[in-house]
């Protein structure tokens, strides 16, 4: 049994390091998420946490590790131009390790810049918002 347990230890911290955005990050106003291998936890400043699952997410839920082009980030938000400059301004290279995640109507895009900076996008329908996070 300990054998099990030291592997799957082993497993989930050569998967964190692969995955270099997994971890805590915050924003400006002391809210945060933790990215965790297969979810997202959203802290607020109050104390209040969600894991977003199928459960939180009202049963649509995708969650996925990944790389977008530059392009493909900025075409996130078409029907916003000031928002798709800003973007476009923010976005300097080719393209990017990135968290995907799906839940109810809305989508957020993690999008890791550098290894001490992640920039998160949000969609709910066509309407989108930008908020930058450090991490912790």
């Amino acid at each position: 049994m300990w054998s099990a347990l030291m592997l799957g230890c082993t497993v989930f911290a050569g998967f964190a390091h692969r995955q270099p955005v997994v971890g805590n990050w915050a924003t400006a106003e002391n809210a945060s998420v933790t990215i965790r291998p297969d979810t997202i936890v959203q802290h607020q400043p109050d104390g209040e946490s969600t894991i977003l699952d199928k459960t939180a997410c009202r049963g649509v839920f995708r969650f996925a590790y990944g790389t977008k082009s530059r392009q493909a980030l900025t075409g996130l938000v078409p029907r916003q131009p000031e928002l798709r400059q800003k973007l476009s301004d923010m976005l300097v290279e080719e393209s990017y390790p990135v968290v995907e995640l799906d839940c109810d109507r809305g989508d957020q895009t993690y999008v890791l810049l550098n290894d001490r900076q992640l920039l998160a996008i949000y969609r709910d329908g066509n309407i989108g918002a930008i908020e930058r996070l450090a991490r912790r």
